[in-house]
């Protein structure tokens, strides 16, 4: 089985959880059965054939998988290759649920399963589904134009399990990040997670109080009786004595002042000048 990675997206942040998102997803597809991999980008991968789809394509042949990087993914390409098969597709492509389907490309499809409708970013009010294009397309014919991905002629779309989550956004990297240190993004190869969800690459206070998931990364500085809930604290980041912090990213470098309590339902960015000491 050989796929080609399309490294047209990229995530925000250079590393999650002690990878690259492209690392990641290349050790996803090893470990789904692609023997030979090709990448259009720039930078060197091991095991990875760097060169642009023209002139990979005839190495490809017409049963192969084309992926889009950007994304952190445990959806299936041999589930998507049965399923293309089994419909007579010359194109399947993955779907996934989002809970904001306005951030990505909706696919409506006929009765049958083939692609009738593309709507990329749609406005909220206009979506009419929350089923998104995940970056899967296995491809079974010669004329397969990357341009017309994902609405190109003869495209069937299927709803894979598995998770996926477009790592094109802070709130994105927080929730894949504490998903990761939960444990429901698995497997992940790259890092043992304890079972407590904490992974600490810098000293805390024995005084720190810690709920669910925590990232602290290198030369971090955590003072005295702070409580931190469900936060990823980004290196050279320093957070100030008795603050109170949930569901937090705080940004590299970021000082936060002492007492800060930011104690939010989703997502709080501290850091980039919010948050920030001057």
């Amino acid at each position: 089985m050989n796929g080609f990675i399309f490294h047209n997206k990229t995530s925000i942040f250079p590393e999650i959880c002690g990878i690259t998102p492209m690392s990641d997803l290349i050790t996803h597809l090893r470990n789904s059965g692609l023997t030979r991999i090709y990448c259009d980008s720039e930078e060197d991968y091991e095991g990875v054939i760097n060169c642009d789809f023209g002139s990979a394509k005839k190495q490809l042949g017409t049963d192969w998988l084309a992926v889009g990087s950007g994304c952190l993914t445990r959806q299936s390409p041999a589930e998507l290759r049965d399923h293309t098969v089994a419909l007579g597709a010359d194109i399947g492509i993955s779907l996934a649920c989002s809970s904001k389907p306005w951030e990505h490309t909706t696919i409506l499809t006929d009765e049958k399963g083939f692609v009738e409708r593309v709507d990329e970013n749609p406005p909220p009010e206009n979506a009419e589904t929350n089923l998104c294009f995940s970056g899967l397309a296995w491809v079974a014919t010669e004329n397969f134009n990357p341009d017309l991905l994902p609405g190109q002629e003869k495209t069937a779309a299927f709803l894979l399990p598995g998770y996926w989550k477009c790592l094109d956004s802070r709130e994105n990297y927080l929730l894949t990040t504490h998903d990761i240190l939960s444990g429901k993004v698995f497997p992940w190869p790259h890092l043992h997670i304890p079972d407590t969800g904490v992974i600490l690459y810098s000293l805390i206070p024995g005084n720190t109080k810690v709920k669910g998931t925590l990232w602290v990364g290198t030369n971090c500085c955590i003072e005295d009786g702070c409580i931190l809930e469900n936060c990823v604290i980004l290196d050279d980041s320093t957070v100030g004595a008795n603050s109170n912090l949930r569901n937090c990213l705080v940004m590299t470098g970021t000082k936060i002042p002492r007492n800060t309590v930011q104690y939010d339902k989703y997502l709080s960015l501290l850091g980039d000048d919010n948050g920030r000491e001057n």
